[in-house]
């Protein structure tokens, strides 16, 4: 038994390297293709009035048949399609858009590729190929094109004509977004009909749809406006806003709120730390602005409608560029920034006897009058309190020797602590006031080199 089960696998171990010998032996081999003479359509493309016709090749080398085959009839039926011409009618929504808004001149073109996509009824005349390349012949009935198209069109008019009664009726409930959703899917369906006249009839009337729907689109942007509380806003450099003082609100030609409409927002000024809002469900943006760093001076504010963000709602890049290039309302403000107040209270003493001689508080009044308004009688929006005083450390080398200890506090209008410099340094002199005298000067000199600068900075943050 085992010698015959050997001897069966032999064979069938022989057969096998048998087949595979054959196999090779007819791929190493020259296709030989029938001499058929070359057709005249390869060389001159048909022209018929009732067929639209789609010639192209591929080359074979480097291929699979499978691959330059399908390369060839896709390319055929590319050719078929650019055959059929397609005139932008002046009274398109696509001829108004790019007269009025100077849009993209590839709209034309694509709006055309796109209404061709779906080509059905094509038939398959004729292939050819020689050793280097495959042909390929179609050809369309214009009968047939002009039947299918007119079926399409229709279904697709009646598919934007209901959307655009959705939004119609949503915009009248107040739900904006929503509406406008809406308006972009029926733009958004009639897409291949764009450059043709789209008439139908709309509440009794005969209308273009394509557009009584770019219309609505452009009246729901175009009635959007934005409006501030005041006809200024004035605020203090470095001071806590209030989130009310730099919001605005959106609203329709009703001056109804209108929720979920982006904007975008710029200031000439530094503080804002988001460039990008959403209106709330009361229309309302609050600008993203804590304090304001850059110096006094007079700023603008200036909003506008983000139609980059709103052309998202549009999943089609044709569609998308129309509704982005709709030209949007704006607002602009000025925005005052003032110097805040500041209250300085010291108590500079020397042996536990307060000076006369106020140097610290000086020094700060001198140095911090371009960022504050000093004044001791006006409510402060900041407080500065400046604790000073020395004592007594001996004598050294016959000179009097005194430690000075200083504190520097500032707090806001809420008592918080924005800025704390504390100090303890020894001078010397031939007696104890020359000592106390140096010591101050010293601490006034440190106040003007790098105090100062750490206050302003701590306030800025």
């Amino acid at each position: 038994m085992k010698t015959k089960f050997k001897m069966k696998k032999i064979q069938i171990i022989l057969m096998l390297q048998l087949l595979v010998l054959v196999s090779s032996c007819q791929i190493g081999k020259k296709h030989n293709y029938d001499k058929q003479p070359m057709p005249e359509w390869v060389t001159a493309k048909p022209q018929t009035p009732i067929y639209y016709i789609g010639v192209s090749s591929s080359p074979k080398k480097g291929f699979l048949p499978a691959d330059y085959q399908a390369n060839a009839q896709q390319k055929a039926l590319g050719d078929l399609a650019s055959s059929i011409s397609v005139n932008i009618e002046s009274t398109s929504v696509l001829s108004i858009i790019e007269t009025n808004y100077k849009l993209n001149e590839n709209f034309s073109s694509e709006i055309t590729a796109s209404s061709n996509q779906t080509l059905e009824g094509y038939e398959l005349v004729n292939t050819w190929e020689n050793e280097e390349y495959y042909w390929v012949y179609y050809r369309l009935s214009k009968a047939t094109y002009a039947s299918q198209k007119a079926e399409q069109k229709e279904q697709s008019i009646l598919d934007a004509k209901n959307k655009y009664y959705q939004g119609r009726e949503l915009l009248g409930r107040e739900l904006h977004y929503n509406a406008f959703q809406f308006y972009v899917e029926a733009l958004t369906a009639l897409k291949p009909y764009l450059g043709e006249s789209t008439i139908t009839n709309i509440n009794g009337e005969d209308k273009d749809l394509g557009n009584e729907i770019f219309s609505a689109l452009a009246d729901f942007v175009n009635n959007l406006k934005i409006t501030f509380n005041t006809e200024e806003i004035k605020v203090k450099k470095a001071v806590e806003i209030n989130n009310e003082v730099f919001s605005f609100t959106i609203t329709d030609q009703n001056n109804n709120p209108v929720s979920g409409i982006p904007v975008k927002i710029s200031f000439t000024g530094t503080g804002l730390l988001r460039n990008s809002e959403v209106s709330g469900n009361d229309g309302k943006v609050y600008c993203s602005i804590r304090k304001i760093k850059s110096q006094p001076a007079n700023e603008s504010l200036s909003v506008y409608i983000d139609m980059l963000s709103f052309s998202r709602a549009a999943k089609d890049h044709i569609v998308r560029s129309i509704i982005k290039n709709i030209p949007a309302n704006e607002n602009k403000i000025r925005v005052i920034v003032e110097k805040p107040i500041l209250k300085i209270d010291s108590k500079e003493a020397a042996f536990d006897e307060i000076r006369k001689d106020q140097l610290l508080k000086t020094t700060f009044e001198g140095m911090l009058s371009n960022e504050f308004f000093v004044n001791p009688n006006l409510e402060p929006d900041f407080t500065l309190k400046i604790t000073s005083n020395t004592i007594k450390n001996g004598e050294y080398y016959g000179e009097s020797q005194v430690i000075i200890n200083c504190t520097f506090d500032l707090t806001d209008n809420s008592g918080n602590i924005i800025f704390r410099k504390t100090r303890s340094d020894e001078y010397s002199g031939v007696d104890s006031q020359t000592a106390v005298s140096k010591a101050y000067i010293e601490v006034a000199k440190s106040i003007e080199r790098t105090i100062v600068r750490e206050l302003i900075s701590s306030i800025n943050k």
